[in-house]
């Protein structure tokens, strides 16, 4: 333990363990009313260093710490403290002087005529903490304006109507507007940094107004004053009402501070009004009571002063230790998960599991169906302290020829007190099989793969444009099981002669090799592609012909293959160039 302060007197320490004694004997018998209603006796009681341990018969320890002491890191590692401070307490005195400015409703200035006065209030709080409730007495009063006098008062209107000349009349003014109240209630005091404080106090309770007293008279018959016009208080002075206050203070030592004040209050005022509603060629005085809105606005300096301060000890208790908590243990699911039934059976699954626990006699398990569509509420549910459970017979699983998905948990629970972590498995049953079906599979069509090769050039194979034009034109190629091979038109007449060659026939270029277009058609028959550029002069080409297979489009075996003669000029007539040409 560590002391913070030196230099303390004998008898202060000796008040200081009284205090200590009696915070102790207070706050033992106040926690140990609350739990066990029976008062504790002392046991033990021991004082180190500030710091006094005792001991109680119902075996709660407290510690209290006295002013200037404090306890080292090391006491707040037990996780049994409660540590308690009391709030400060003290009383706060505060005066305040300044100027009053009154305010009313619209017109009723017209009827008393007020100007700011002053004011000045005293209030007396006892706070515990920031909180405090106290009492506030106060006076103020406000000045009467010679407004009153003018043409727009009721003296002016009352002259007119009684036909009296205002040089005729002699006013006075016998007293101004008077507060004096008595108010309670409530109080904040709120610490901005270690020098500026905001007090904030709101009062209500009794106003003792005074309405202002003038008027005016004139001279009457036999020397008697002729009352025109007069306003006075009423009779019935003491209203209710309510008072707002807010201190802005500087804290120039520890227990003076000084600042501004602003406060706001609200009540109502009688007065009686003499002379009112007259009329003309009558001398009656009438007399009526009226009574307005009454409030205003104080603006001034705040003196205030602490005195009393009480600090509270902190007391720090060691309380018994918790008892050892309860712990569920995770049980284990037996049997098969995610089990799926055939569609129509009428099997309603049984449920096991084995419980982990080194006391399973304590547990009891909670078992909770649920039907896996999202929902997550069970549809049913069941505690049982049984390792083993069936589910009653009016619980209906299968969903007609659906697929039915569910899954279920179980829970441990001892005495309520604990629940342990849930253990979840499934299981279904099938939907019905579908039966499809066969629909006969259309005949596939056959399909043949094209190639065109060369393009060499042959103006005089047939003599140009104008030479040799077979009457005949080619035969079409069959796609028929006997056409295997391709079927070449002839002409009628002689092929002119040529050389021979191996680069090809007389009056042609070397022939050519080169795939100029491929693609795959249902009709084998020859036809110059319509996405194929013609050549620009009469060339001779080689086309070629494949059957593809139906079941992986492979080329299954030739079909025909021959060379043709195309004119760019009419490329519908193609003809077909035997190998052999006839001799004459």
């Amino acid at each position: 333990m560590k002391q913070i302060f030196s230099g303390n007197s004998l008898s202060k320490r000796l008040i200081m363990g009284l205090l200590t004694c009696l915070a102790v004997g207070h706050l033992a018998s106040a926690q140990d009313l609350k739990t066990t209603g029976t008062k504790p006796t002392v046991v033990s009681s021991l004082t180190d260093n500030g710091i006094t341990t005792t001991t109680y018969s119902n075996g709660q320890v407290v510690k209290t710490v006295a002013d200037g002491y404090y306890l080292d890191s090391a006491f707040y590692k037990n996780s049994n403290v409660l540590r308690s401070t009391k709030a400060k307490q003290y009383w706060k005195i505060t005066d305040r002087v300044g100027i009053a400015i009154p305010f009313c409703k619209d017109g009723e200035d017209k009827s008393l005529f007020l100007t700011p006065g002053g004011y000045n209030s005293l209030s007396v709080n006892h706070f515990w903490g920031n909180i405090g409730l106290g009492l506030m007495g106060g006076y103020q009063n406000f000045n009467v304006s010679d407004d009153y006098k003018g043409v727009d008062g009721q003296i002016s209107k009352n002259a007119k109507i009684l036909g009296i000349s205002p040089s005729a009349l002699k006013y006075d003014t016998q007293g101004n507007y008077e507060d004096f109240y008595l108010l309670i209630g409530p109080a904040i005091a709120l610490p901005i940094g270690k020098k500026f404080n905001i007090d904030i106090d709101l009062k209500g309770g009794l106003f003792n107004s005074s309405a202002a007293r003038f008027g005016a008279v004139t001279a009457g018959a036999l020397g008697a004053d002729q009352l025109v016009f007069r306003t006075s208080p009423s009779a019935s002075k003491n209203q209710l009402g309510g008072l707002l206050s807010v201190d802005f203070l500087y804290n120039i030592t520890k227990n003076w501070a000084v600042g501004l004040n602003a406060q706001g209050f609200l009540t109502s005022t009688p007065y009686t009004v003499t002379g009112g509603d007259v009329t003309p060629a009558s001398t009656r005085v009438l007399t009526r009571e009226y009574t307005r809105t009454h409030g205003g606005c104080n603006f001034g300096l705040a003196l205030s002063h602490t005195f009393g301060e009480k600090t509270g000890n902190t007391i720090y208790s060691l309380l018994p230790p918790p008892p050892a908590p309860v712990i569920c243990a995770i049980p284990t699911l037996q049997g098969e998960n995610g089990m799926m039934y055939d569609n129509g059976v009428t099997t309603i699954p049984s449920f096991r599991w084995k419980s982990t626990s080194a006391t399973p006699e304590n547990e009891e398990y909670i078992y909770k169906l649920y039907k896996a569509d999202g929902s997550g509420t069970p549809i049913y549910q069941q505690t049982t302290k049984n390792t083993n459970l069936s589910l009653p017979t009016n619980v209906a699983l299968v969903n007609g020829d659906d697929c039915s998905f569910y899954y279920y948990t179980v829970q441990s629970s001892v005495e309520g007190k604990c629940l342990s972590e849930a253990v979840a498995a499934s299981f279904g049953y099938k939907s019905k099989p579908v039966v499809q079906n066969i629909v006969a599979a259309k005949p596939i069509e056959d399909q043949y793969i094209f190639k065109i090769f060369g393009g060499s050039s042959a103006t005089k194979y047939f003599g140009g444009t104008e030479g040799y034009r077979p009457r005949r034109k080619a035969r079409k190629a069959t796609s028929t099981k006997s056409a295997e091979t391709a079927v070449v038109a002839k002409p009628k007449r002689l092929v002119p002669r040529r050389k021979k060659s191996a680069a090809g026939p007389a009056g042609v270029t070397t022939y050519s090799t080169t795939i100029n277009y491929e693609n795959v058609a249902t009709n084998p028959n020859i036809k110059w592609p319509s996405d194929l550029p013609l050549p620009k002069n009469p060339s001779i080409y080689e086309y070629e012909v494949q059957r593809l297979n139906a079941g992986d489009c492979k080329p299954t075996g030739q079909v025909a293959k021959y060379k043709f003669y195309i004119d760019p000029k009419n490329p519908t007539d193609i003809r077909i160039i035997p190998d052999k040409p006839k001799k004459k």
